[in-house]
């Protein structure tokens, strides 16, 4: 996970507009043509928002199959409400540094994509409206951990979209069995490992805190407090993070290979040429292994030694509605509705990236595929990353510690104190 922050010192005041009414049906006036049954209690949640008359939309998304998706979900969109929306080709990862400056200049996405980690910038820098079109029964369709990561600060802002983590990956012609637990993955290493040849039973990419973090997390270490929202409770150097991090230095034994010589590229070849038998990555993988024939299978991240589900990061994808809209109510309606049930089935086709809803589960398209199953339970157990601007003074000492950990074999608890006085001395530079 390379490092991301942005610096924004631009502070507006958040457009007033709200144009909500009643949730009463004599005040609803929604099309003629809103579906009923689970669409129709969705537009309940919608409050009676109506567009603006005259309303037109300018949508920032990632290009690849997402905006494919969203521009499909403008044709309908404009076919029900009348608002026309045009759907730019603009990188998630870049929006919320390009809206500092086109939202002011009123050049700005009225509705944007971006990951969840980027939020605390754009709330600081006054970038983003609230999403108060859901009320809690909406929040309630959604994984909890799609709501928290789209939140700041315990208000509500995104519209989540799809929700990004890891599991196992294990190839079946080597492991007739997906491992349960890290100690079957331990008994298999001391048959199945060949240094000299390249075969080791696991890999992962140890030295970059996003994966790594589950062995922490696991028995109850943190990045942050309260959430991920706290920068003054740093819990890297915890006595649980600690003791996770003694585990995962323990995996050397069946991984000896310096930080240095593993990275994605690297893992990902290994498995692909038989020589690995399990790896930690995410869903998009998939793709990869499916076009190269390969007889893969997808389970949650095995059980830990104290018997805890390892508690990966997870990366929120939504959209977000720019403070400087002309149509605010437009803008929430249209993100509103491109996360409806029927609209997350549909992106999940186009897509394949993890619907953040609860209820999509049990749709076909998911409930009979065994690895999107297997990312979606693993998403149950996850965090989101922390979305405070602080949480870009970490990912360099907490990398720099996982190395000198695993290369050197450094006491834990001595390198991650370390890792958060850089991160303490980085946080109060930047004030």
């Amino acid at each position: 996970m390379s490092k991301r922050f942005l610096i924004s010192t631009l502070m507006a005041a958040l457009f007033s507009m709200l144009l909500l009414t009643a949730c009463g049906s004599q005040d609803m006036n929604l099309p003629a043509t809103q579906e009923q049954g689970n669409e129709g209690q969705h537009s309940a949640t919608q409050g009676g928002l109506q567009p603006e008359q005259g309303a037109e939309l300018l949508v920032w998304e990632s290009k690849g199959p997402e905006l494919d998706f969203l521009k499909a979900v403008a044709a309908s969109f404009e076919q029900e409400y009348g608002v026309k929306v045009k759907v730019e080709a603009v990188p998630s990862i870049d929006s919320v540094t390009k809206l500092t400056t086109d939202g002011p200049a009123g050049i700005g996405a009225d509705v944007f994509s971006a990951p969840h980690d980027h939020l605390g910038n754009a709330v600081m820098a006054g970038l983003v409206l609230q999403n108060d079109v859901f009320d809690e029964h909406a929040k309630n369709e959604f994984m909890s951990s799609a709501i928290e990561g789209v939140s700041y600060e315990g208000v509500l802002y995104g519209f989540p979209t799809a929700i990004d983590t890891y599991a196992l990956y294990y190839n079946k012609k080597l492991l007739k069995k997906a491992p349960a637990t890290y100690d079957e993955l331990i008994q298999f290493a001391q048959t199945y490992n060949d240094p000299k040849n390249k075969k080791y039973a696991f890999m992962w990419n140890v030295g970059q805190l996003y994966q790594s973090y589950s062995f922490l997390a696991g028995y109850g270490g943190y990045v942050f407090g309260n959430g991920g929202t706290d920068a003054n409770d740093i819990g890297l150097n915890s006595e649980k993070s600690v003791a996770g991090a003694k585990y995962l230095q323990s995996l050397k034994k069946i991984l000896p290979i310096n930080i240095n010589d593993i990275n994605d590229n690297i893992i990902t070849g290994f498995f692909v040429e038989g020589k690995t038998a399990a790896v930690i990555n995410g869903p998009w993988l998939m793709t990869d292994l499916t076009n190269a024939n390969m007889d893969y299978g997808v389970v949650p991240l095995p059980l830990l030694p104290n018997g805890e589900h390892p508690n990966s990061m997870s990366g929120i994808r939504a959209l977000y509605v720019n403070s400087y809209t002309e149509y605010p109510a437009a803008a929430k309606l249209f993100a509103s509705y491109a996360t409806t049930k029927k609209n997350g089935t549909k992106r999940f086709e186009m897509t394949t990236q993890l619907p953040p809803r609860k209820d999509i589960m049990d749709e076909p398209i998911i409930a009979e595929d065994a690895n999107a199953l297997a990312f979606l339970e693993q998403a149950k157990h996850s965090t989101p990353m922390p979305s405070i601007p602080e949480m870009g003074n970490v990912w360099v000492p907490a990398g720099a510690a996982l190395a000198a950990m695993w290369n050197d074999n450094q006491e834990p608890s001595v390198v991650l104190n370390k890792a958060v006085e850089q991160i303490k001395t980085a946080m109060q530079t930047k004030k």
